[in-house]
């Protein structure tokens, strides 16, 4: 399914977008964790590569019901779910979130693709769809009760991001919080 490539594309290109995210963070949030642009780059590239190796993996089942049921998360929760993240956060801080001019010019689009096209194989695929549909007016509803809190999971990738940076020799914070 040439659509899932797409969507890795669109991924790659929103990660890319978001190279200065550490500084935006750190303006935007209360409990920003200082995590530095290097620890940052890195964490960006490790969420890409593990994208386009979710849907390498996924595209190589010889079923498309099975690379349709394998792709989904990535798709409707993964891709889909981070733009909603953006978007809502552009409305919510009133000004541009990194990554949000990809997610509404590319990643949407080529989620929106990629839902069709693993709808079209399969009706069935209409309930998993519409949850995944469900889950981002959800994330909506979340992020804006958050307001300017970072989130567990959100911190969590950032100490990951630290991490994998002091690992390698690099900087993970940048010494301010």
């Amino acid at each position: 399914m040439r659509s899932l490539w797409f969507v890795a594309g669109a991924m790659a290109l929103h990660e890319l977008e978001e190279w200065n995210i550490a500084a935006w963070t750190a303006r935007n949030f209360e409990n920003p964790t200082a995590v530095s642009d290097q620890a940052i780059w890195l964490g960006l590239l490790a969420i890409t590569l593990l994208f386009v190796g979710w849907i390498a993996a996924a595209t190589r089942l010889r079923s498309p019901i099975a690379i349709g049921v394998a792709t989904l998360p990535a798709v409707g929760l993964v891709a889909l779910g981070n733009s909603v993240q953006h978007i809502t956060w552009t409305f919510l801080f009133a000004e541009y979130a990194p990554g949000v001019v990809s997610a509404v010019l590319l990643v949407i689009p080529a989620a929106g693709l990629a839902f069709w096209r693993i709808y079209s194989l399969s009706r069935a695929f209409a309930v998993p769809i519409a949850l995944c549909a469900a889950l981002s007016v959800a994330a909506v509803l979340q992020i804006v009760q958050a307001g300017r809190v970072l989130q567990p999971f959100q911190l969590v990738v950032h100490q990951l991001c630290i991490a994998l940076a002091e690992a390698l020799g690099l900087p993970g914070t940048t010494g301010a919080v």
